[in-house]
């Protein structure tokens, strides 16, 4: 290999840590490691491929969950690429990515390491000065193309003078800073291409690097993205028009051409008998962009069912225009929280009658579900206005509930206030309190016990107590709401329950110890709660199955085997 694209866990050592992890992933596919990689790697590796470079990705994340005995450091010892690449793209990975860069370091000491992603693009100057382990941080939300000339530059053995975009440590060990000039306006050349994984799992006999998250082999959900950036200004977002422009350079969105996206969902349908997820709202493009694409899906008639995001209310066509050209439509909206000014201050501009018009409508023609996100630790909202959101997901279950096609979910956001974000750049501004806004900060935080310890933030109206107790209470106000609606079994609604209050009692019992303890003792640990944990940090703001469409996922064998057939011949 030329190039192994790296995702390391969250917190490199978890297995040997006992840890209370908490809601933190509940609402996503992966687990509280994280391990699910940045859709990124798949247009990187595509491109880079495409130009001549062998890469591999290997999730050293999903390796270390499958397989207790896998040595994460023996397999990186045995690997002598021309660079490594780790993603640094979602803050919660500042403390794996860098240990993981410090033991390639180690064992490789003039291999080039590369870093790349939203967070190390934020961070650029500190890791950089902080971390010698890392020779290059590629920055910008578009890294193909920067990434591709650094690797020619190594190649020759030349200094990446020219290469745009990028932050590096010339010979004497000076930090060098190149215009972060390439804002490409055009994305058809970075296809999220899944056809390049496949080959890739051929090629190599290994699946398990391949996999983009621990359970995909068994839902394999796969997304396509629509755009880089953003037109709204959602408070807590590190991906917003405001932390685009200023961070990225990108002042504007750009969108795939829509035949490059019905190209890329045709090719994942080759393979995967699955829901795709939509990422980023079409209708940001305009009219124009979406009749486009809803014309070029009609006439492909792609088989899989589609998942799309909302981020405000569809109309009636539109929703009517996405189910013609679609054999099974799912729906997502956020509208964080049941109060109409707490949302319209998180940046989300629309009534509850608006939302309630269009729920009823999307689920009369025929939206086979429509999951319904609210989220706490957002400005002017305490411990009532969550439980009164838990109170009108109960509303919405009672009035749209009754066929099982809708489906509310709470979260709290953790473990960390988004750099990059408005509520992050101005706190105060917004009733935010950020306890501190380093890297190296946040890389201790995610070596604390708990998720409580993790947050970085808490608000005038929620303390950092008060949001986990708000988290908790909602979650299990929440889960009997489901149980009245049917939504969750009487089982499966006690084993939520018990994990919160096994929850609640390993916190108490911790702020006990850490309030009896001297500041010289030895560091506190949570070993002797290690069988207790193994069951609380199961999810419990709801099931993972919960967030999977309800559909029948599967890979198609047949497909795979005509593929390894035309490799062979």
């Amino acid at each position: 290999m030329d190039f192994y694209l790296i995702h390391a866990p969250s917190v490199y050592d978890f297995r040997k840590r006992s840890l209370l992890y908490g809601p933190i992933s509940d609402v996503v596919p992966s687990t509280p490691v994280f391990e699910m990689y940045p859709l990124g790697f798949v247009s990187l590796m595509g491109y880079l491929e495409r130009h001549g470079y062998r890469v591999k990705i290997i999730n050293l994340a999903v390796k270390m969950l499958k397989d207790p005995s896998f040595n994460a450091e023996s397999l990186i010892k045995k690997l002598y690429p021309l660079a490594f690449g780790i993603d640094l793209h979602w803050l919660v990975h500042a403390q794996g990515a860098l240990e993981v860069a410090k033991i390639i370091k180690r064992h490789h000491p003039d291999t080039p390491i590369i870093l790349g992603g939203l967070s190390a693009t934020y961070y650029h100057e500190e890791v950089m000065a902080n971390h010698p382990e890392v020779d290059f941080i590629v920055r910008g939300d578009s890294a193909e193309q920067p990434l591709y000339n650094l690797l020619k530059s190594i190649e020759k053995g030349m200094e990446p003078l020219e290469v745009p975009n990028l932050t590096w440590r010339d010979k004497q060990g000076t930090i060098k800073v190149n215009p972060l000039s390439y804002v490409p306006e055009d994305l058809n050349d970075y296809s999220l291409n899944y056809e390049v994984i496949v080959k890739s799992v051929l090629r190599e006999a290994d699946l398990e690097s391949n996999l983009p998250f621990k359970s995909w082999a068994e839902y394999p959900y796969t997304a396509v993205i629509t755009c880089k950036g953003c037109i709204y200004n959602c408070v807590t977002c590190g991906g917003s028009r405001y932390a685009y422009e200023r961070f990225f350079n990108r002042p504007r969105p750009v969108f795939k051409d829509p035949a490059k996206l019905i190209e890329e969902l045709r090719i994942i349908g080759s393979y995967v008998k699955a829901p795709t997820f939509i990422l980023g709202d079409l209708r940001m493009a305009g009219d124009t962009y979406v009749e486009s694409f809803i014309r070029l899906l009609k006439r492909e008639r792609i088989d899989n069912p589609m998942v799309f995001e909302l981020f405000t209310i569809a109309s009636e066509r539109f929703l009517k225009e996405l189910l013609s050209a679609t054999s099974e439509l799912y729906m997502e909206i956020s509208p964080e929280s049941h109060d109409e000014e707490v949302r319209c201050l998180q940046g989300r501009f629309f009534t509850n009658q608006q939302l309630e018009k269009m729920i009823e409508k999307a689920l009369t023609i025929g939206v086979k579900r429509l999951d319904v996100f609210f989220m706490i630790g957002l400005r002017k909202q305490n411990l009532t206005s969550t439980l009164k959101t838990v109170e009108y997901c109960d509303h919405l279950l009672e009035k749209y509930g009754k066929e099982d096609l809708l489906h509310p979910f709470i979260a709290p956001l953790a473990p960390f206030l988004d750099p990059g974000s408005l509520a992050f750049e101005n706190p105060s501004n917004y009733g935010y309190s950020v306890s501190s806004k380093s890297f190296e900060h946040h890389r201790r935080l995610l070596e604390g016990l708990t998720w409580k310890h993790y947050l970085n933030y808490e608000t005038t109206w929620l303390s950092k107590e008060e949001l986990v107790e708000a988290t908790y209470q909602s979650s299990a106000a929440l889960t009997l709401v489901k149980l009245k609606h049917g939504l969750l079994s009487r089982k499966e609604a006690e084993e939520l329950i018990d994990r919160i209050k096994l929850n609640r009692q390993i916190l108490r019992k911790l702020d006990q110890i850490l309030s009896e303890i001297a500041p010289d003792q030895q560091p506190l640990t949570l070993e002797g709660l290690r069988s207790e944990l193994q069951k609380a940090n199961e999810p419990l703001l709801c099931l993972k199955e919960e967030l999977r469409p309800p559909f029948k996922a599967r890979l198609k064998p047949l497909s795979i085997l005509k593929l390894l057939l035309r490799r062979i011949f």
